[in-house]
């Protein structure tokens, strides 16, 4: 016996008290049934004839055969359905039936209802969602230096998006899911593929609509955070100041890379990232509008087990020196073969300070290679000191105090002014 049946024989049992029964209203309806395509509207899959729709026990107009657009509407009003819990199938077919898209479900009419389905292809998993990703600070793509964003679903194989497509607004469609929780990685790499910022979470895809997820990135990147200035004695430029309008940078010896001098100046900085924990060199050259190398800075950084390094670059004018060199022995001057010398190492050493330019090893080049000209010294005056070994062992060197160079802010001598040195055997 139902639960309506049972209130109405009790209620004759207990006439004498007097019961009083109160039905819930019910009222027939409308339904309403709005669609998309796996996220696209109708006018979006040209393939798309048109939306049939079953409903089991009613019987449609032109048999449930509808246009996938009508009258500016991705939809239909189906009119005047008595109360009750419908099921229904929908099936988006191309121009010769065949399904391309398809949906089911249920819907409960007590007045006008609205059913809003997003149809996927056949045989397909009945869920997806729309991803995005933000980087700290809200930053771009290129302020962030991130060129691809690699993304993977539970254990599918990974996809590569360009940055910018799920990024500023943008959002990237994920492969189809099972509906439910699942596991979703994001890993952001540069334009040389390092990963320097990454994703993990959890996301809840629903049947018959598309999730949306917002990743929020984290860096993974060691580096270095690296700003520049310009110095002349006790003052300091900025770029146009300086004249400068491009800084090269090289770290640990790698290849160059350049900037626009703006990028690094004024509080910007710029970043470098998996460099890897401890020391490195750095060394920087900022060019003028010709190319000229204008201003120099060599130095070194550490970077910690966590984060970046953070370097301010105080570049120092440069100027330059061209040095060439003879072999004498006996009042005669000999070839580098002649004396069986195969290299030449050259320094300065500052007059005032005592010190050298090029360390106890000094700069190592060919015997042939004379003249060698230079453009990152400092400007002052230098004594120039050289040395050679031959391959018997006798050593060359030069006379102390012969040679002496007035190093010039921004002027660089040619090999046609390159200065004579001579060197003799102990």
């Amino acid at each position: 016996m139902n639960s309506r049946l049972l209130v109405a024989f009790l209620c004759l049992a207990a006439v004498s008290s007097g019961c009083i029964i109160h039905d819930e209203p019910a009222y027939e309806g409308d339904v309403t049934f709005r669609w998309t395509l796996a996220g696209l509207r109708c006018d979006e899959d040209p393939d798309v004839r048109g939306v049939n729709i079953y409903i089991p026990g009613e019987r449609l107009e032109n048999d449930g055969r509808y246009p996938c657009r009508a009258n500016g509407f991705d939809g239909i009003v189906l009119h005047r359905f008595q109360p009750g819990t419908y099921s229904f199938q929908l099936e988006a077919v191309s121009y010769v039936d065949e399904v391309l898209y398809e949906g089911s479900g249920t819907f409960r009419i007590n007045g006008d209802q609205t059913v809003e389905i997003d149809l996927l292809p056949p045989g397909v998993p009945p869920s997806y969602a729309y991803l995005e990703w933000q980087f700290p600070g809200n930053a771009s793509c290129n302020s962030a230096g991130v060129r691809y964003v690699d993304v993977r679903i539970d254990n599918s194989e990974w996809g590569r998006f360009d940055c910018e497509a799920g990024s500023n607004g943008n959002a990237i469609k994920s492969l189809y899911v099972d509906p439910g929780e699942h596991n979703v990685i994001m890993v952001a790499l540069d334009s040389r593929l390092r990963v320097v910022y990454e994703h993990s979470g959890r996301l809840t895809t629903h049947y018959g609509a598309p999730t949306s997820y917002i990743g929020s990135m984290r860096t993974t990147a060691t580096g270095v955070t690296l700003g520049w200035e310009f110095q002349d004695g006790p003052s300091r430029f900025n770029c146009s100041q300086a004249g400068v309008t491009h800084v090269e940078i090289r770290i640990d010896g790698g290849p160059w890379e350049r900037f626009s001098c703006s990028a690094g100046s004024a509080g910007a900085t710029i970043t470098n990232t998996n460099l890897g924990v401890g020391n490195h060199d750095l060394q920087l050259v900022a060019v003028d509008a010709q190319n000229n190398p204008w201003y120099y800075y060599t130095g070194s950084f550490s970077v910690p087990s966590s984060g970046s390094a953070n370097v301010l670059a105080s570049l120092w004018v440069i100027g330059g020196a061209s040095i060439k060199w003879e072999l004498r022995a006996g009042g005669s001057a000999l070839s580098c073969s002649q004396a069986g010398i195969s290299d030449v190492a050259i320094n300065f050493r500052d007059v005032f300070t005592g010190e050298l330019v090029y360390g106890i090893v000094g700069d190592v080049h060919g015997c042939n290679d004379a003249p060698v000209v230079f453009e990152f010294l400092r400007p002052g005056r230098y004594q120039v000191e050289m040395f050679a070994r031959a391959n018997n062992g006798v050593e060359y060197r030069s006379v102390a105090n012969s040679v002496t160079v007035d190093v010039v802010g921004h002027s660089f001598p040619g090999p046609n002014n390159a200065l004579l040195v001579s060197l003799f055997p102990n």
